[in-house]
């Protein structure tokens, strides 16, 4: 990947690239004319984008390979630095890339799993215990609490655990290993420790506005994780990133939202 990424990332490649990323398959002669070059360069550019395995051409028509979306889609993380735009901030794409493309992204990814699944199986011998449900937490000092056993709450926290990842590599048809999908879900994953941390403090030192605070968390963490993880899924699968983002927001920020908010109705 850093190898196409050299190859496309400036000039008139890095044109065409985006060009097609975001217009979809164009003809020779819309893409001549709007990038406003001959068909002589437009040829050659083609060519050695074809060597790089980014784009195909078939008859007259040229198109992005799943190797050219995905680099196209690295390439337009740049853009929000432009423009400011804040849904592209929010998801933190130039932190993301810079994670999914560094030497030690499995071991950071391992890492933060063991210790989630570590943080859970300290959360279920809480009373009353926490839970990953799905994508919820519950439980111990959260505003919604299911009276699940210990065992069953560890049970529960792991099935769910083990649900996303296998989840996330069905939906991208295998595309989205699990070490990158594991940066997707890392505000949530490092929740449930921040979470313990802030309750224990609180009473030990009699604040409990802290368990408040760590209430609110648990919101912020639910958006950074449907923004991050709609980062990782458009620049590994390929797709837009609003698109995905419309989805994560969904399932990962509007309705647990919602189940927190309804002992309040």
């Amino acid at each position: 990947m850093e190898r196409v990424l050299y190859g496309v990332a400036a000039g008139r490649r890095r044109d065409i690239v985006l060009l097609l990323h975001r217009e979809g398959p164009l003809t020779l002669a819309k893409l001549r004319a709007a990038l406003g070059i001959s068909a002589s360069t437009l040829l050659f550019e083609l060519s050695a984008l074809e060597s790089l395995g980014v784009v195909k051409r078939e008859d007259s028509m040229v198109y992005l390979t799943e190797l050219g979306e995905r680099a196209a889609s690295i390439i337009a993380t740049a853009e929000p630095l432009k423009t400011l735009s804040f849904l592209s901030v929010v998801g933190l794409r130039p932190l993301v890339v810079w994670l999914l493309l560094s030497p030690y992204l499995h071991i950071a990814a391992y890492t933060l799993v063991i210790g989630w699944a570590a943080a859970l199986a300290i959360g279920a011998f809480q009373s009353p215990p926490l839970a990953l449900l799905g994508v919820a937490y519950v439980g111990y000092n959260l505003p919604i609490s299911i009276g699940l056993s210990k065992t069953v709450s560890l049970a529960v926290s792991l099935l769910s655990i083990a649900a996303l990842f296998l989840a996330t590599y069905l939906l991208s048809k295998g595309r989205l290993a699990p070490p990158k999908t594991a940066v997707g879900l890392a505000p949530i994953a490092l929740y449930p420790s921040l979470h313990l941390t802030l309750v224990h403090l609180a009473h030990m030192w009699e604040l409990t506005h802290l368990i408040t605070l760590s209430q609110v968390l648990l919101f912020i963490a639910l958006l950074f994780t449907a923004t991050i993880y709609a980062a990782v899924y458009s620049l590994e699968v390929g797709s837009t990133y609003e698109g995905v983002l419309v989805r994560t927001l969904l399932v990962f920020f509007v309705a647990p939202a919602l189940l927190y908010l309804a002992p309040i109705r």
